[in-house]
């Protein structure tokens, strides 16, 4: 039965902190007398391992490096001119029009390939993300998308089918609204009163001769809302699909956890309920059946969600505990093999940090270490952003905020064009 209310506002103004357009040397703290000490080299660090006892600047500097080996890539691959170069990019004008962003794009192999016509373009701005258990050496399977666009839904729900095994898992981090613009198209059932998403074919539609068709010859398949629940520990709508291609059907789990403001980390309560989301729809899968997960671009949050869930699997096996040598960092490491198989992953300074956070925070929990920060416990810890540091030679790193792809209404491509609908209750 469907949640009788929606407790999570999807057109709120969300509050961004340290935005590139932010001048200052240091971050602005935006609450609270006091100030929070990012840097982890503080308090009892025995046992602690060296990568968690680093400063903001060092932290900071190894941002800068991840950045800089991202320009190096993108030269790279520039440069080479060869569409089979490990870092080249689809520059078809189709390909163009599917990105929600101008500059996030998927690898051109390192990317999913929706199942179509030949011919047809295969596109879709997502990427598996592969990360092996350290010591197992089992692999852990992620896709990272951006938020379906108006126009695409059809090619999203075709992935979901296609890439998941019997059980699909989707997480949302992202809100529909974000600060007065579309983050996300409305791509799922949101109650009872739109409980179905039909998924119709157009005459160029790319998947009009795939086996996966009903009877109808109108309509490809359908995404059905079964039930709804809101989860209080993790802060998430859950609503629990099946999602139907022709004659065949899954069950597809989606959270949608709208604590996290874009371009900033989740604090309070929101950390928290992010923590057990991860826990939660980790719980839901198997390492082998890769969860989807999306923000807006799928790189910042998502990036940030995907490495938080493997690096707190590695802390919990323990591996993370043994790592003793100072030039050793399996955050900067984990980061920069997601930026290997997706560009942008972990998309700012601030949601580095914040895995490193998380991770000191878990990691004195495990070693039985008083939680305290300048004296206070962190769970008394206030929601607010702090000066990264005072060091006279400290910059924080700049990044723009994301420019969204034109509209494209009056161009003609040979894309199709057909868009799924979202039904009245029937």
């Amino acid at each position: 039965m469907a949640h009788p209310t929606i407790k999570i506002d999807t057109n709120v103004q969300a509050t961004k902190r340290a935005l590139p357009e932010d001048n200052d040397e240091t971050v602005e703290v935006l609450g609270g007398p006091d100030q929070d000490d990012p840097g982890l080299e503080a308090g009892d660090t025995e046992a602690v391992p060296p990568f968690l006892c680093q400063s903001a600047l060092e932290i900071h500097h190894k941002f800068e490096e991840l950045e800089w080996m991202q320009r190096a890539r993108l030269a790279e691959g520039m440069l080479a001119n060869d569409p089979s170069h490990r870092w080249a990019l689809e520059a078809d004008p189709e390909v163009k029009a599917r990105n929600r962003y101008m500059n996030v794009q998927a690898w051109a192999n390192s990317r999913i390939h929706l199942r179509v016509n030949d011919g047809e373009c295969d596109f879709i701005n997502a990427s598996p993300i592969v990360l092996k258990d350290s010591v197992s050496q089992e692999e852990r399977k992620y896709i990272a998308t951006q938020g379906p666009k108006v126009g695409n839904i059809s090619h999203f729900w075709h992935m979901v089918f296609h890439e998941t095994k019997e059980v699909g898992i989707i997480v949302m981090l992202t809100q529909t609204f974000e600060s007065g613009r579309e983050k996300c198209s409305q791509y799922f059932p949101l109650n009872s009163d739109n409980s179905l998403v039909l998924l119709r074919e157009d005459e160029t539609d790319p998947f009009t001769s795939n086996e996966n068709q009903t009877g109808d010859g109108s309509i490809l398949g359908q995404v059905a809302l079964l039930e709804t629940i809101f989860d209080e520990r993790s802060r998430s709508e859950i609503r629990k699909l099946r999602l139907t291609l022709g004659s065949e059907s899954k069950i597809v789990w989606h959270f949608l956890f709208a604590g996290w403001a874009d371009y900033s980390k989740p604090e309070g309560d929101d950390r928290s309920a992010l923590l057990h989301l991860i826990e939660q729809s980790g719980s839901k899968s198997s390492p082998d059946n890769p969860r989807i997960v999306h923000c807006s671009a799928g790189v910042g949050r998502t990036g940030t969600f995907i490495a938080l869930d493997h690096l707190l699997l590695e802390l919990q096996s323990g591996q993370l505990l043994q790592v003793t040598d100072p030039e050793i960092d399996p955050v900067f490491e984990t980061v920069n093999q997601m930026r290997e198989q997706r560009m942008m992953m972990v998309y700012n300074e601030m949601q580095l940090q914040f895995i490193y956070e998380v991770l000191r925070e878990k990691t004195d929990r495990k070693l039985g270490k008083a939680l305290e920060t300048n004296g206070r416990k962190s769970s008394e810890r206030s929601s607010k952003m702090a000066k990264l540091s005072t060091a006279s030679d400290y910059l924080p790193s700049s990044k723009p905020e994301l420019e969204p792809v034109p509209d494209r209404t009056s161009t003609p491509t040979r894309s199709w064009s057909g868009t799924p609908e979202v039904s009245d209750n029937e």
